[in-house]
């Protein structure tokens, strides 16, 4: 895996990379408004390389504390925006159950109607086995 993208504050940092039909975002410590900022352009310019094609996103948040409320309004629009973009699926390792609550409702203010718990993974290569199976489905129909 390389990493394309990075960016830390004293708080907290986010890692982007690309693997195939997948992007993979690594977060570590807190994401705070101004890092979200960064996160939010960073991962749409790596959404917008696919040509609108399906494409996954994993969410790596195994060392994630939590996002502050200043980081919510830039997580709905980059839900919103990826979706444009082509995205088909996305997929969380994430220990933290206030984290994974904060983009649950993320989520919902979006109009997703599943859970995000039941996109859920112990660990990122089950959450890679997933998404590319559903961007393999997905490309074939």
């Amino acid at each position: 895996m390389s990493v394309t993208l990075k960016k830390a504050d004293k708080y907290g940092s986010f890692e982007l990379s690309q693997e195939g039909p997948l992007i993979i975002a690594t977060f570590k410590g807190i994401l705070g408004g101004g890092l979200s900022k960064h996160y939010k352009q960073a991962i749409l310019s790596l959404a917008q390389s696919y040509n609108k094609q399906p494409w996954a996103y994993i969410a790596d948040g195994m060392e994630h504390d939590v996002s502050i409320p200043a980081a919510a309004e830039n997580l709905r629009q980059v839900y919103l925006e990826c979706l444009k973009l082509g995205c088909v699926g996305d997929a969380y390792c994430m220990p933290s159950a206030v984290g994974l609550s904060q983009l649950e409702k993320v989520r919902k203010s979006c109009g997703f109607v599943g859970s995000i718990y039941d996109r859920s993974y112990a660990d990122v290569e089950s959450a890679k086995q997933a998404m590319l199976n559903t961007v393999a489905e997905l490309s074939h129909t």
